[in-house]
């Protein structure tokens, strides 16, 4: 029976920066993952200066080339106003509710709603738990937080990337448009590195190289 896992994230490269490494994992296990990006870019990162729509089109053909890299099924693009403000929010959940019951996942991922400080990465975050609660399904393998703008402070589950990070890397690199004037990939391997290394003070040594962590998310918050 296949495995079905949905990612729901805010904009076109965070699953590769926050999960790129478990997302790997679980293609490898044969999970049949559909990536969701709620809002469609346009506004990102832009030293070539290039119109809005153009820098839509782009990260689009960067999201699809990195999850096709990762081992992601299906990209859906929802393509919302790049501002938390201007997102749609009943469109958003309406078309997550219809999604969550097509595909009936066993685990879904999004972004942390609480301590991230991108305004449209806790949004995103809010929109995807009030879906799973309202659609009535409850994944067996849970609902779950990954980290980009705010470190967690704790964690539920860690995940060791250490046959993935490479791939990690490659995805985050198709993201040309962006770790053109920031250096993601940098940052998240730094991160990536501290938390198999500081994973737990009672270790003797450390059971990975590189990690991501998780937090829980009960829908019904």
């Amino acid at each position: 029976m296949s495995r079905h896992v949905v990612i729901v994230s805010a904009h076109p490269d965070d699953m590769e920066i926050g999960m790129g490494g478990t997302v790997a994992k679980l293609a490898e296990s044969q999970a049949l993952i559909t990536s969701v990006v709620i809002t469609n870019g346009g506004r990102a990162s832009n030293p070539f200066g290039w119109t809005e729509q153009r820098m839509v089109e782009v990260r689009r053909e960067e999201a699809l080339r990195a999850a096709r890299l990762l081992g992601v099924q299906e990209v859906v693009f929802y393509d919302q106003p790049d501002a938390a403000e201007e997102i749609d929010i009943e469109a958003v959940k309406r078309k997550l509710i219809e999604l969550l019951a097509r595909v009936q996942p066993v685990e879904v991922y999004t972004l942390d709603e609480k301590d991230d400080r991108h305004p449209a990465h806790r949004l995103a975050g809010k929109l995807a738990r009030e879906s799973v609660r309202e659609s009535g399904i409850v994944p067996a393998g849970g609902l779950w937080a990954y980290e980009i703008w705010g470190p967690f402070a704790s964690w539920d589950r860690i995940e060791h990337i250490d046959a993935y990070v490479a791939k990690k890397m490659l995805a985050i690199a198709e993201h040309k448009s962006q770790v053109a004037a920031i250096p993601y990939a940098e940052g998240v391997l730094g991160l990536n590195r501290w938390r198999a290394v500081f994973a737990d003070p009672k270790e003797q040594a450390p059971a990975g190289a590189y990690a991501e962590v998780f937090r829980r998310v009960e829908p019904a918050l």
